[in-house]
């Protein structure tokens, strides 16, 4: 007995080690499975970081998993990213993936994963990626055993997004942090779909009109599935939409490209409670403690065919009657609640929904208000009509709805009708358009926590077919002041159809600090958009205006700009600026040139800036670009003249991309102060004059160009007293220097050998740790240069040098040379000490 369970005891502690290093031994083998058939079959970027298997995760099968999964389209959706998913796992019997009988999978699971369904406005879709050549090996081979056997008995998603963004159709989907599970044997024919699904948020958008907005979403469903014929009929199930509990009669059936479909909710418990539910404002607030009165009824349904642009009939109806809402712990609550809501589409075209809102109408304060809409055409040409009528006592609202850490006073009035189509609008038929009326804003103030005060004194827009005319408004935000007026037309194209809103724009201010407006660290590092968390200032496309500026001081990052004047284009997403002129570091800058995010991933920035009287020290300290390509500036002293034109790539801060970088300009100063200029006292030491550390420079003038990183400059003369300072070369934003130099000595210090005293400089390393050197072999050549035919007898005479020596102007050039350098190095030393 004992020997009997030592040898089962081993063979099953062989099996465990088995279990163990089989799945290392044919990991390799398996990603390469993977890998290649997934690129033979797909039509996009297809890649993982890791593959791992496991013999027990899902004994008896095998469990695949991939780690950081990715799947990027092609072509016109290159960037975009169809599936992300952190680990991807399936459930596959191991053997199968050796033979040829197809792969046995029974159970996937997703976890951290995202999905993003795009349809162009021309039909074409971003899950579209089987190779042609894949479907029609496939379509020859329909008799023959599939590649696959899927025996799916299980699927579970665990924190999963999905995204559906219809271009076409204008229909915009978005579910975030879905977790769901679905069981039921998908090899057969027949089968019960068990499914559980959870889902933290769910939006739904069609022609910009959110139906649902951020709604939480609970299923419980099961659903006899006839696989054979693609149908599925709902038995027991429940589904929430936050406070909403219902249920759902129907079935759908799948015919490729189409779904027939008869479904019809049930909500026989509903009431004004749960209709407030879906508000997401009101339902994460206290939900638990509102009170409400008043009848509710909400009925849906949905039947036909859904084929490309062919909908389904559908009829969604909401009531509310004489309904009222309170918060206990407030003193006061909304009263009057009227809402008749209906959508509906008889089928076929979707252009044959209606949208009706007619009234929904409440009190507040005493004080009614009523909003009325019908929407009609919506996709082919959009016929409107809408009215809002009434006054809102913003100071109420806290004695109706708990503000928490929030203040709010003022008074909204308003009373303005609108009617027409759209068509109208875009061919300028104003004279077919209603519009008329006006809405009011006095004494509004806003406080809340961690954001500046919001102050609006008076405010007026006033309604016409052709334009909407906003007042002089003046607003305070905190510490800063902004007053504006303007003339917008064709806004209700804009604002209906996204088409272009022009008009022009007057703007005023005495004090305007942009850094209160941009996003704090904190806030950039909780938002889950990259995009949206960087400082990036997006100009719309659809936006032609013409906007005056008079700002008397505006702040913006370490940069202070004073009377601010000037002329900017809003168009085609760029701004164009017209000799805005502005004084900033201790001077006077005009600008002109354009910004622009055509490409909001690649901002750009070309420009030209004529500059008056700038001060060095204040530029280093204001400008990034002028600390990393001209660092000398930190310790120069005085002030400087100039142009500069550049054009730059702009980085998520909205500061240049050096290495992008391309311009060309001009510099002068005619009494600057080098003191304290390592490169300078390098130099003065190198030729042993202390003097020239102190000495003011007279008349520089400097042209260079930008390029590849590197600051190049044509040679410029520095004066420093009876000294002359030749230089040319580069500096890059790495620091470095690559500068050549030449010193002329005054005819004082050289007398007879004035002619050789151009010393050759070599100055390098950087401007934390300059190097400065003399090239000692310019001395030879200068004094080569220096010979001429007619002077060899005297020169080599005057050198000591013997007649035969002279009668050789060859052998005469060459020991003129050794004794012309040797002299004139005598000379420098003794005069240079």
């Amino acid at each position: 007995m004992k020997k009997g369970l030592k040898i089962g005891g081993v063979i099953v502690g062989v099996i465990i080690i088995l279990m163990l290093l089989l799945p290392f031994a044919f990991r390799g083998k398996i990603a390469g499975i993977v890998k290649t058939e997934g690129n033979k079959m797909l039509n996009a970027q297809f890649d993982f970081r890791k593959l791992s298997i496991s013999l027990f995760r899902n004994f008896p099968q095998a469990s695949l998993t991939l780690e950081d999964f990715w799947l990027k389209g092609t072509g016109d959706f290159e960037g975009d990213t169809l599936v992300q998913a952190g680990e991807v796992t399936a459930a596959v019997n191991l053997f199968s993936l050796f033979g040829d009988k197809g792969y046995d999978v029974s159970k996937v699971s997703l976890k951290d994963t995202r999905l993003h369904a795009i349809v162009l406005p021309d039909g074409r879709v971003n899950w579209d990626i089987v190779k042609p050549d894949t479907v029609q090996k496939e379509e020859e081979t329909a008799e023959e055993a599939s590649a696959f056997k899927i025996k799916l008995k299980q699927f579970v998603a665990d924190n999963v997004d999905l995204v559906y963004d219809d271009r076409q159709g204008n229909r915009y989907a978005e579910v975030l942090a879905l977790d769901a599970l679905c069981s039921g044997d998908l090899s057969s024919d027949r089968t019960t779909l068990k499914l559980k699904a959870e889902t933290g948020s769910l939006t739904y958008k069609m022609n910009g009109i959110p139906f649902l907005s951020k709604v939480k979403l609970a299923a419980k469903m099961d659903i006899d599935a006839d696989l054979a014929n693609h149908k599925y009929t709902l038995k027991d199930n429940s589904f929430r939409l936050n406070a909403i509990e219902a249920d759902l009669d129907g079935w759908m059936t799948l015919k490729d490209p189409a779904i027939d479909m008869d479904l019809k909710m049930n909500t026989n418990d509903v009431g004004f409670k749960e209709i407030l539910s879906l508000i997401p404002a009101i339902y994460a607030t206290e939900f638990s403690s509102l009170k409400t009165d008043g009848t509710a009824t909400l009925t849906a349904s949905v039947k036909g065919i859904w084929q490309g642009d062919t909908v389904p009939a559908f009829d969604v109806d909401m009531q509310v009657k004489d309904a009222m809402f309170r918060y206990p712990s407030l003193p006061a609550g909304v009263d009057r609640i009227n809402v008749n809501a209906r959508i509906q589409n008889p089928g076929g075209s979707a252009d044959l929904t209606t949208i009706r809102l007619n009234p929904f109408s409440f009190r507040m304060a005493g004080n009614p208000f009523t909003v009325i809409a019908d929407i009609k055409t919506p996709v082919s040409d959009p016929d409107f009509r809408a009215e809002a009528k009434g006054i809102l006592n913003l100071g109420m609202v806290k004695q109706v709805y708990p503000l928490q850490d929030m203040e709010l006073n003022g008074t909204v009035n308003a009373d303005m009708q609108m009617a027409g189509r759209m068509s109208y609008i875009e061919k300028e038929q104003y004279d077919r358009v209603q519009a008329s009326g006006t809405v009011g804003l006095s004494g509004m103030k806003l406080k809340m926590k961690d954001m500046p005060d919001v102050d609006i004194r008076k405010s007026l827009l006033t309604f016409t077919p052709k334009y909407l005319q906003l007042s002089e408004t003046t607003v305070n935000i905190g510490k800063n002041d902004l007053t504006a007026d303007s003339r917008l037309e064709n806004y209700m194209g804009y604002a209906l159809k996204g088409t272009t809103l022009k008009g022009y724009l007057n703007v005023r201010s005495n004090h305007l600090s942009l850094n209160d407006f941009m996003k704090t660290d904190s806030v950039a590092a909780a938002s889950a958009d990259s995009t949206a968390a960087t400082g990036i200032v997006e100009i719309p496309r659809n936006v032609d205006l013409q906007i005056d500026a008079n700002l008397k001081q505006v702040l913006f990052n370490k940069m202070s700009f004073n009377d601010m004047n000037g002329k900017m284009v809003v168009k085609d997403g760029k701004v164009d600026m017209k000799n805005l002129s502005m004084n900033t570091m201790g001077g006077n800058v005009v600008m002109n040139g354009y910004y622009s995010t055509a490409d909001v991933k690649r901002p750009q920035l070309n420009a030209a800036f004529k500059m008056n009287n700038i001060v060095f020290a204040q530029a280093y300290k204001d400008l990034d670009m002028v600390r990393q390509l001209a660092p000398v500036f930190e310790h120069l002293k005085g002030h400087f003249n100039g142009n500069l034109n550049v054009a730059t790539d702009l980085d998520e801060t909205m500061s240049p991309v050096m290495n992008t970088m391309q311009g060309n300009g001009h510099l002068s100063t005619r009494d600057i102060n080098l003191s304290g200029i390592k490169v300078i006292d390098l130099i003065a030491e190198a030729i042993k004059q202390p003097n020239l550390k102190d000495m003011k420079a007279k008349d520089m003038d400097i042209d260079f160009t930008i390029k590849d990183g590197r600051v190049s400059t044509k040679p410029f003369d520095i004066k420093l007293g009876e000294y002359v300072l030749n230089l040319s070369g580069s500096t890059g934003i790495d620091q470095t220097i690559d500068y050549t130099g030449k010193v002329k000595l005054p005819a004082s210090l050289a007398g007879d050998y004035a002619k050789l005293t151009t010393l050759d400089l070599k100055i390098g390393g950087s401007f934390d740790s300059p190097k400065v050197s003399v090239d000692t072999k310019s001395m030879a050549n200068q004094a080569v240069q220096t010979v001429a035919d007619e002077a060899i007898g005297r020169i080599g005479k005057k050198l000591g040098l013997d007649s035969a020596a002279t009668a050789n102007k060859d052998s005469l050039k060459q020991k003129v040379t050794e004794k012309a350098t040797e002299k004139v190095f005598d000379f420098l030393k003794k005069k240079l000490k």
